[in-house]
């Protein structure tokens, strides 16, 4: 049963600082990205941030953020004082991003698109995975999620509030160039995409899998309370120092970076959220969203307004939130609600929520708009 509470949650507050500089780093160009990590912790200190109750030394969190993957990236450790493991996490978040982003000039998507319609090549085992984890949702949902639509990307190209409203011509053409059937894999670890003009575009999975990894660094290194925040991706570790769950915010999609609608309260499990609000631009008075229907070439255009999954791990989360927001409510919540160790919390246009049948009491609404 969903309840309704209202209460003050300083994890919440210090989200709302994270999100809201998120939203500020998109309106600057990346020379100038600086500005919303001072702006940041301005926020994070007039809200209480910096005046946070004493704590004990040894339940005091230790946390450190880095803007990594085109987003603020926060990693809050609970217990241990090793500040060496920050670098260690973010140096593999940037090797696996110089491998996996699309917009990484020698990574394997660029590669792969360099040889498209000409012959293998070696790809990374971290490829290989999200290759074959994303033929999986696209035969979930009928092709509507699709590892090629990087053509469809490039030609809308939405980033830092700006993008191209192509033409049907161009639509036409992105549209051709783009199956993930025609993505071939042999003897292991090589790859081709089919046809020549063709590009993968792992960005719907590849947070969550990078995700992933640095759970699995941090669990390797003893670690066994904490909380990663990627910038729309949360995994949890454990739960909190007392072994109490970690209550985590949900975003008002109809609000600004600092409203949340409801509230999670799990632990050791990630989030994942979609939704229209999180890359867009403006074009004639209206917005366009980066969640692009291979169908129609357009952004996805339905009832929803935001989908929150709940999964072991954030990989699984990644592609089922992109999924569903592309399938609409209906068929999103059938998908989620037929998957094992999956759950789902969907917004509707209308200010509804729709939950899946066993998110119970681990989710409450404190917003009185829904």
């Amino acid at each position: 049963m969903v309840k309704r509470t209202s209460f003050q949650l300083f994890l919440i507050v210090q989200a709302a600082a994270i999100r809201a500089s998120d939203l500020i780093a998109m309106r600057f160009p990346a020379k100038r990205r600086w500005v919303a990590y001072i702006l940041a912790a301005v926020f994070l200190c007039l809200a209480g941030g910096c005046a946070a109750p004493a704590q004990p030394p040894e339940a005091r969190p230790m946390s450190r953020q880095n803007f990594q993957l085109d987003t603020l990236i926060t990693i809050t450790i609970y217990d241990s004082d090793d500040q060496s493991i920050f670098q260690e996490v973010f140096d593999e978040i940037s090797r696996l991003e110089s491998i996996l982003s699309a917009a990484a000039p020698g990574g394997d998507p660029d590669r792969l698109a360099q040889n498209a319609g000409k012959d293998f090549i070696e790809v990374s085992e971290d490829t290989i995975f999200l290759v074959n984890e994303s033929e999986r949702f696209s035969r979930a949902s009928d092709g509507a999620f699709d590892c090629t639509v990087g053509p469809l990307v490039s030609l809308w190209g939405i980033k830092d509030m700006g993008g191209h409203y192509p033409g049907q011509a161009e639509l036409a053409e992105a549209l051709s160039l783009i199956g993930y059937e025609d993505v071939l894999i042999k003897d292991g670890n090589l790859a081709m995409l089919k046809n020549e003009g063709m590009k993968a575009d792992f960005g719907a999975i590849a947070k969550g899998y990078i995700a992933d990894r640095v759970k699995d660094m941090l669990v390797a290194r003893g670690i066994g309370s904490a909380v990663l925040d990627l910038g729309g991706n949360i995994v949890l570790i454990g739960s909190k120092p007392d072994g109490s769950p970690f209550r985590i915010g949900a975003r008002d999609p109809a609000g600004d970076a600092t409203e949340y609608f409801g509230v999670f309260e799990v632990s050791d499990i990630s989030l994942v959220s979609s939704g229209s609000y999180e890359r867009y631009f403006v074009h004639e008075g209206k917005n366009y969203h980066h969640i692009l229907d291979v169908n129609t070439g357009f952004p996805a255009d339905n009832e929803l307004m935001q989908v929150t999954i709940l999964s072991e791990k954030s990989v699984v989360g990644d592609g089922f939130s992109t999924t569903a927001f592309l399938l609409g409510l209906e068929r999103g919540l059938r998908l989620v609600n037929d998957t094992e160790g999956v759950e789902g919390v969907f917004v509707t246009k209308d200010k509804k929520i729709h939950v899946t049948d066993s998110v119970g009491d681990i989710f409450t609404i404190i917003s009185e708009k829904y």
